[in-house]
Formats: structure tokens, C-alpha cells, sequence
């Protein structure tokens, strides 16, 4: 084992040709098992964005919650999947986290599969590894709810990987697949929308010959996407949920704090959260963002190959498109925000692929060698150490959330908005709420898995 890993490292720098001395079925089942080796827990229960769900079940019937908006996002598609888990496993949370930490898994799989199309594949694997391990996810697995950001960048990352395809081999089929996943993408959460504007550029950047031709037949087809998404939205959900954090979203201007806090969660948090998990200081968290992305674009900008520049820019459009809707409705929060874990799931993409470039870039003026080697263990020593070293930070304050909601909901008291943030301020629950949820936990499921005695490690 020792020789493989060594030799994998000693490859880290090569070229995109370079096989990988892993066989790919390991390599999945690595990346599929990792999140749930670390963060899988039976003994969670629900917390947080999980209560608003579980209020609009509880109350409303099936074709009702179907189409109903949280807030600001209409995701037809997340609400049938979780309707269908919630009714078949009820209260039993413990299973919706396994399933939250198998889909990251594969998500860091599909990653994996479309860095090694631009990097050394074992340095594609490092990466995957690593965000695969990634220290912010226990703020999405062990949030039921977080299932809809898990979907979402699966079909997204699925819709790249057959943009790739396309390039390749332009056919309806890819076109069509394209869409296919495009469309399963935002109707799993929204934050895509944006996004997949950036599936064209990808195209147009990487297409070689007839790049324009192809990039404008997937354009067409992303374009009837967003119209249609439009359509469902406006019928739907209505103007008025744009509005629901924003109020002045439609009617004002963006001030400076928009920008900061664009520029914090687009560019600085992905390349910061490479080499840790949590931010304790702010302020450091944006002064060492600040320097490890200016040190990714000056290496790309002045070293790199014009492929690796046009690669790099689009990696930056990779991120900076969908938070720019991010920011508009939550620009008026702190600025800490935009560092928030759920957001780190997608943008963590763009990091690593800015960060593998530079990589790529360094290794070809870095004589191979054992200087080469201990500089490779000692970067990677780093970004593994800032995962550890910050993984209680994010499971710590869960637990004591999960834990306290458990104990109100087994007295049957309302969760209210305490110094824990038990549920989502917009949407308090009272008694009588928590009393129908618990009802419909107990009485409507298909399959009884779980009874309170069974949470006796939270009492």
C-alpha cells in the first residue's frame, strides 16, 4: 500500500494521460463510503430547515406540497423524493443522513470524474478525497432537509461530465441529456439556475473545432430549461417568494455590501475551505482567501497555457454566476454568511479545480525529485490537518441542536428560536405543529423503524 500511495504522489503533477493507479470501481466505493465512514450517525434527529419541511407535510396534502416554495426556491422534484423517504422510514433521521452521506459520495465521485479530465487523474483522486472528507459536511448530512443541495449538484455535476461527452461527440442524445439533467438540477434546489449558464461557456471554451456551433446548440437547449423552470416558478410559487429574505430585492439598487458579500462566498470561502473546515476569525478567514486565490490567478494568469487560462476563468464563472443569486437575496445578512457550509458544497467545486490547476501548473517547474515529493505530502499533511482539526466545530453545535429539538418533540413543546436556532426564524413552530408533525411521523409512515425508546443515547 505504502508503494501505491507513494507512486500516486509521485504523479500528482503529471499530465491529464496519466493513469490513475487505482482501478475506478475502488476509487468509487472509496469516495462512496468516506462521507459515511466520518459523519453517518444513527442517533441525530431532525433540526433546523428540516422543521419548515416537515410543517408543510404535516399540513397540507401531497399534490399541495408538491409545488409549494420554501421561501425563495421552488424544487417540485426534492419534494417528491423526501415526501417518498419521509413516508416510508418516518421518524428514523438516522436514515436520511446515511442517505445524505452516500449522495455526497457520489457527488465527490461524478467531481472526481470530471477533474481527471483536465488533471493528472491521481491528483484529481486527491481532491475528490479531500472534499469527499471535507469537514463542512456534517452541516448538510445531518440536515434531512440538505438532501435537495445534495441532488442538485449531482445532476449538475452529471449534466458537465456529458457536456464533456458532447464535445467529444456532439449528438441529440448528449444535447438532450444535457437538458435532462439540467432540468432534475434546479428542480432539486435552485441555487444551479445560474449555473447553467456556464454549461454553454464550458463548451465554448473546451470545444476545440465547431466550439461556437456546439455551444450554441446547448444554449438552446438550457435556454428552454429556464423558460420552462419560468413558467412552473411564476404559476407556482409567484413573484412574491423572490422577496421572501430580500423584501427590496425587486425594488432597489444593490449597495457595496452586495459585492463584499459576492465576493466572499464566489471566491474566497472555496479556496479558504480547501484547508479548513470552519471559520473561527472572520477576518483571517478573508485575509488568507484573499492571498491563496491571488496566488492561484497570478500562477494561471503569468505560468499557464492559454487552455489553462480560458479552464481557469471559466472556474471562476463556475462560481461567481450562481452566487450572484445567492447574494441577492441574502446580502443584507453579515457578510459571515457567505461562508456558510451549504453554500461550501457547491463552490468547494471551483476551488479545486482553480487549486488543482495551479498545481498542474507548479509541478511542471518543479524538477521531480524528493524536494517535489515533500512538498506534495507536506501541502496535502496541511489541507487533511485543517479538515481534522475543524471538524468539531460544525458537529458540536448539531448535536446540541438535534439533541434539544429531540427533546421537544418528544414532550410535545414547540421549538421556538432560541440561542440554538432549532428551527428557521421565518417559520417558528408552536405545540400544536409540533404535535401534527409527530402524528404524521407515527401514523402516516409505511414503515415503522423507530420508537422513542430507541433514543434513549440523547435523553
Amino acid at each position: 500500500m505504502k508503494k501505491y500511495i507513494k507512486l500516486a504522489i509521485s504523479r500528482l503533477g503529471y499530465g491529464q494521460k496519466t493513469e490513475t493507479v487505482f482501478p475506478i470501481y475502488i476509487i468509487f466505493l472509496t469516495l462512496l463510503l468516506v462521507p459515511a465512514a466520518f459523519y453517518w450517525r444513527y442517533d441525530l434527529f431532525f433540526l433546523w430547515d428540516d422543521w419548515t419541511e416537515l410543517d408543510f407535510i404535516a399540513h397540507n396534502n401531497f399534490t399541495t406540497y408538491l409545488v409549494m416554495p420554501n421561501g425563495e426556491i421552488f424544487f417540485p422534484f426534492f419534494h417528491l423524493i423526501f415526501y417518498a423517504l419521509l413516508k416510508f422510514v418516518g421518524e428514523y433521521h438516522g436514515f436520511f443522513v446515511l442517505v445524505n452521506c452516500l449522495g455526497t459520495g457520489v457527488a465527490a465521485f461524478l467531481i472526481y470524474l470530471f477533474l481527471r479530465n483536465h488533471l493528472s487523474p491521481n491528483l484529481a483522486l486527491v481532491l475528490s478525497l479531500l472534499y469527499a472528507g471535507s469537514a463542512v459536511h456534517p452541516a448538510i448530512a445531518w440536515n434531512a432537509f440538505y438532501l435537495c443541495y445534495i441532488l442538485c449538484l449531482i445532476f449538475f455535476m452529471a449534466a458537465l461530465l456529458l457536456a464533456d461527452t458532447y464535445i467529444k461527440s456532439p449528438s441529440y442524445r448528449a444535447l438532450w441529456g444535457i437538458g435532462l439533467c439540467a432540468w432534475l438540477s434546479i428542480h432539486s434546489h435552485n441555487y444551479t439556475i445560474l449555473a447553467l449558464l456556464v454549461l454553454p461557456l464550458y463548451v465554448l471554451f473546451m470545444g476545440g473545432a465547431q466550439a461556437m456551433r456546439k455551444a450554441l446548440s446547448l444554449a438552446g437547449v438550457i435556454g428552454l430549461v429556464l423558460l420552462s423552470f419560468a413558467w412552473e416558478y411564476l404559476t407556482f410559487a409567484g413573484i412574491k417568494s423572490t422577496t421572501f429574505f430580500n423584501q427590496s430585492v425587486l425594488s432597489t439598487v444593490p449597495d457595496y455590501t452586495f459585492f463584499t458579500f459576492w465576493f466572499c462566498g464566489a471566491f474566497l470561502s472555496p479556496v479558504y475551505f480547501l484547508f479548513g473546515g470552519h471559520f473561527q476569525v472572520p477576518l483571517l478567514t478573508v485575509i488568507i482567501g484573499t492571498l491563496l486565490l491571488s496566488f492561484c490567478i497570478l500562477v494561471i494568469w503569468v505560468m499557464g497555457t492559454p487552455l489553462e487560462r480560458r479552464l481557469g476563468l471559466w472556474a471562476l464563472l463556475l462560481n461567481a454566476l450562481p452566487f450572484l443569486m445567492v447574494s441577492l437575496g441574502r446580502y443584507t445578512f453579515a457578510y459571515e454568511y457567505a461562508f456558510t457550509a451549504r453554500y461550501i458544497f457547491f463552490t468547494l467545486v471551483g476551488g479545486m479545480l482553480l487549486a488543482g490547476i495551479t498545481w498542474t501548473i507548479l509541478a511542471r517547474r518543479v524538477p521531480a525529485g524528493n524536494f517535489s515529493r515533500l512538498l506534495a505530502c507536506g501541502i496535502i499533511a496541511v489541507m487533511i490537518s485543517g479538515q481534522i482539526f475543524t471538524m468539531p466545530f460544525w458537529q458540536l453545535g448539531y448535536l446540541h441542536m438535534s439533541r434539544k429539538a429531540l427533546n421537544c418533540y418528544q414532550a410535545g413543546e414547540g421549538l421556538i428560536n432560541d440561542g440554538l436556532l432549532l428551527v428557521n426564524p421565518q417559520h417558528p413552530l408552536g405545540a400544536s405543529q409540533v404535535s401534527a408533525i409527530r402524528q404524521f411521523l407515527k401514523n402516516e409512515v409505511w414503515l415503522k423503524v423507530k420508537s422513542e425508546e430507541n433514543w434513549r443515547a440523547n435523553k
